[in-house]
């Protein structure tokens, strides 16, 4: 794994040279005739000091940037046109410099993906330790629906839980600001902060019933790796790819295999979001021997740079199922789609979100915060991008008969998402979850994963369950 993360480091150093050393050759980026309109709208809409100039100057650093490393080529102009009609709508000389710098900004930059964006210094910051697993926060898993943060559930222990939000639960104003306009990005940034600091929520339940609930910020920390053994199956339940994920996963599988050697694996990917690339890499590469695991494309398509497994592989030839569902994302698709197309496992569940883009944190200077910036597209080892159309499963698990489907947003329904790629093979078999275990069973997915194994086949196993509709080709 060290050889790995150094070859990754130094693969994506040099890939990431060479692509910015290109583009920045090929055209000039922010020049006077570019940035002169633009900062005369910022400095008519902002009051007047020291902080508007300092702010004023940073237009400049964040549009080279995007020309230089932004996954795909960037009209400039257009992108500075958008942050100027947002700064247009402001009354003169009336806003805090850094907070209209922000949103002129990210409103250039939403017009790219629904990723990439700017961060201040302290929300870059927060950034960071939420990507160490550690973060001062609510404990709160949301995701944004119709303009309105939705809780999609509390983290156990957590002072989110304590209060008693609820999945389903919509936040629809912070501190008495409203939500609504607000990006994902900027409401997590809101909740985030100082453990001991507080904030207010607005709480809108299904039934219209609004309430405010005041929390105080705890650290909270992430247990990206969790397993069991369920008789002689491991199930290696992975939440996100947050900093040593990787080393964490391979910690449990030695804590069980101290326990009990397993006949089979249940990784377990639902619900994971994602998180930092190399250790998606490095997870993936756990389970494989031998064969591509991922390769980066920026905005040259003719330069792809790949990552292969090596040899060293844990519970070789141990027979492997993968859950996922409209949650799994980003990190977590490239695992699944790896493990997948490799012929390591077999995918079950519901197509995951398609997130199929790479973000890279660039700093900007001390102070000065970072760009959040979509910098390539990952493709699995056939060449296929998951962007828009996710990771199919092999065997799609269906919601019991009579049960609403659920009406899930994913990548292709977000507004400015980069274009998709080929849909995804259809499944080998549609199966109605129920039909794995008893109405009463917390865990249906799961349990049609344990009976897949019992089986020891397709076949076998369509036959114990009663497959919702026949097997399809193919």
């Amino acid at each position: 794994m060290t050889t790995l993360f150094r070859l990754i480091r130094t693969f994506v150093a040099v890939w990431l040279l060479a692509a910015c050393s290109a583009a920045f050759a090929a055209t000039p980026a922010a020049t006077e005739a570019l940035l002169a309109p633009l900062e005369t709208a910022y400095l008519r809409a902002v009051t007047p000091g020291e902080d508007a100039v300092f702010h004023r100057e940073l237009f400049a650093t964040v549009l080279e940037r995007v020309h230089r490393s932004y996954a795909r080529e960037v009209d400039l102009p257009e992108l500075a046109n958008a942050a100027i009609k947002s700064l247009e709508a402001l009354e003169p000389q009336s806003g805090e410099p850094a907070e209209v710098f922000a949103k002129a900004i990210n409103a250039a930059l939403a017009t790219l993906d629904p990723y990439s964006r700017y961060l201040d210094a302290q929300a870059a910051r927060n950034h960071r330790s939420g990507l160490t697993g550690s973060f001062g926060g609510l404990g709160l898993q949301v995701e944004m629906v119709d303009g309105l943060v939705r809780v999609v559930a509390p983290m156990p222990g957590t002072p989110a839980e304590r209060a008693g939000l609820q999945s389903g639960d919509f936040i629809v104003g912070f501190d008495d600001r409203p939500v609504q306009g607000m990006t994902l990005a900027d409401a997590v940034s809101k909740m985030r902060g100082e453990p001991g600091t507080s904030i207010a929520l607005m709480i809108r339940r299904s039934a219209g019933e609004e309430f405010r609930i005041s929390l105080v910020r705890e650290v909270i920390r992430r247990e990206p790796v969790r397993w069991s053994l369920e008789g002689d199956v491991l199930v290696l339940r992975l939440a996100s790819f947050t900093g040593g994920a990787a080393s964490m996963l391979e910690q449990a599988i030695a804590d069980a295999m101290a326990e009990a050697t397993p006949r089979a694996i249940v990784l377990d990917l639902r619900g994971n979001g994602g998180g930092l690339f190399r250790q998606a890499v490095m997870a993936a590469d756990t389970f494989l021997g031998s064969g591509e695991i991922v390769s980066l494309q920026g905005r040259n398509s003719t330069r792809r740079r790949i990552w292969t497994a090596n040899a060293n592989e844990h519970l070789q030839g141990v027979p492997m199922i993968v859950l996922i569902d409209g949650r799994t994302a980003s990190a977590a698709e490239l695992v699944a789609v790896a493990l997948q197309e490799n012929d390591r496992a077999i995918v079950m569940g519901r197509r995951s979100f398609g997130k199929g883009s790479v973000q890279t944190l660039l700093p900007l200077g001390e102070e000065k915060g970072a760009l959040r910036l979509t910098t390539a597209l990952y493709r699995g080892p056939s060449g296929r991008s998951v962007q828009r159309t996710g990771v199919g499963p092999d065997i799609e698990l269906l919601p019991a008969e009579g049960t609403a489907p659920g009406t899930r947003r994913r990548e292709s329904d977000r507004a400015q998402a980069l274009p998709g790629a080929e849909e995804p093979p259809p499944p080998r078999a549609r199966v109605e979850e129920s039909r794995c275990a008893p109405p009463t069973a917390r865990d249906p997915a799961l349990a049609c994963a344990l009976a897949f194994i019992a089986a020891g086949g397709l076949d076998a196993f369509l036959v114990a369950v009663e497959p919702a509709e026949p097997a399809s080709t193919h």
